[in-house]
């Protein structure tokens, strides 16, 4: 006797779960470059356009908004990889003019230029981050990034200017 047994007498409907996305991503107001570089800061990604530097000849990245102080930030591609790459072999920032002020280096060996210079140079390991420290206000941060000197594709340094 074949006798077919219910697991549950009763059926239930569930619903599916919409999750929100961990990190929501906003789009830069300039016109859209359709840059893989995007600033993260707590739960918000924000996309950089590009445009070619007028003083360095070079690809600059730039996005403008609002930065919440005392809150990490972080320069990423899209599929999370940082930039610049930490824990490898003299990867860092150049913190340029304001940016001086503006941004914090914690775990990372900071060195000054030239007095001339106006610069700070941040070296990173795996374990440093960056903190905006300005005032919540408006700002348009720059970005150049660099590799190595043979060419390879490695995002290793960032030197990194606010206006």
């Amino acid at each position: 006797m074949n006798k077919k047994v219910n697991s549950h007498p009763r059926k239930k409907t569930i619903k599916p779960l919409r999750a929100k996305p961990l990190v929501e991503v906003t789009k830069s107001t300039e016109p859209d470059t359709h840059e893989d570089i995007y600033l993260v800061q707590g739960n918000v990604k924000h996309q950089f356009s590009s445009q070619i530097s007028g003083l360095y000849g070079t690809k600059e990245y730039f996005w403008k908004g609002k930065l919440t102080p005392h809150e990490e930030i972080k320069f990423c591609h899209n599929d999370g990889r940082n930039i610049p790459v930490h824990g490898a072999y003299n990867c860092g920032y150049t913190l340029v003019g304001k940016a001086k002020n503006f941004f914090e280096a914690k775990k990372a060996l900071c060195t000054n230029g030239e007095p001339s210079d106006d610069q700070e140079y941040v070296y990173v390991t795996q374990y440093s981050e960056l903190y905006y420290v300005g005032d919540t206000e408006e700002h348009t941060v720059f970005l150049r990034i660099y590799d190595n000197n043979q060419g390879n594709d490695n995002d290793r340094w960032v030197v990194l200017y606010i206006d």
